[in-house]
């Protein structure tokens, strides 16, 4: 049996095959957390959830498309079946479409929206429901960007559905603390360890200047603070969305909008 500080419970991470969530996943499992693997595609979740299970913790595989509203219950409820108890849900998955938001279109703001907002909210009500019931003291981590308090360049509808999360955010932490479930979120700043191919050359070594700490940041940061949030020791910690980006926001700066 796996040991460490969440040795025993399960967390449901959306988005950890890949990236952050599944740096996120890593974490967990470190921390003896058994693990629902989330991913659009299942033989990725099922690859994942293969790799993750080395850690020797408990492991299920996934798949659902969170724009589809219908899938973000489906995957509520297969969670629930498969795990019979869960006590952390990471809010992790999210996209963004990039273009002006005068030539956004209905389709493309839908499937921004339910993907980064309305799928954490179903997810979260599930959650919630699921462990007032089983009196657990639960734990819900959602995730935003520093795009909710600054701006990036063609994603209005992006960055507003992560405000929207930070919000939901606070109210659920107010709405849940009675039932000693805490709420909390995590808003990435600049985290240029994977670079994608549609960024521009170089991108990341042109923020990194204006990184207080001189860097730009790695999943295995947000992981961190994610693990923090879901500790035993924090449980007086709720309804708060910190910000993770090494100062980059700090000091005014004009690159703001052209990342």
């Amino acid at each position: 049996m796996a040991s460490g500080r969440l040795a025993g419970k399960t967390a449901l991470i959306t988005g950890s095959t890949r990236g952050i969530g599944r740096d996120i996943a890593t974490r967990l499992a470190s921390e003896g957390c058994n693990l629902i693997v989330h991913g659009r595609d299942i033989k990725d979740a099922r690859r994942a959830a293969a790799e993750l299970q080395a850690s020797g913790v408990e492991t299920v595989a996934i798949a659902a498309d969170l724009s589809r509203i219908e899938d973000a219950h489906r995957l509520a409820d297969e969670t629930l079946a498969a795990a019979q108890r869960l006590d952390i849900l990471i809010n992790n998955a999210g996209m963004s479409i990039r273009e002006n938001f005068w030539d956004v279109s209905d389709a493309n703001f839908d499937y921004q929206l339910n993907v980064n907002f309305r799928s954490p909210y179903i997810l979260a009500q599930h959650a919630a429901r699921h462990m007032i019931d089983k009196g657990i003291r639960g734990r819900i981590v959602n995730t935003s960007t520093i795009g909710a308090h600054l701006a990036h360049k063609n994603a209005a509808v992006y960055d507003s559905a992560k405000a929207a999360v930070e919000a939901m955010t606070r109210n659920m932490g107010w709405e849940l603390g009675p039932h000693r479930i805490t709420v909390n979120c995590v808003v990435p700043g600049p985290i240029g360890d994977r670079p994608q191919a549609s960024e521009p050359e170089g991108m990341w070594d042109k923020i990194a200047p204006y990184v207080t700490v001189g860097r730009v940041g790695s999943g295995m940061d947000i992981a961190a603070a994610v693990a923090f949030f879901c500790l035993p020791e924090t449980e007086f910690i709720t309804g708060q969305s910190l910000i993770i980006d090494g100062g980059y926001g700090a000091p005014l700066q004009e690159n703001y909008a052209e990342i």
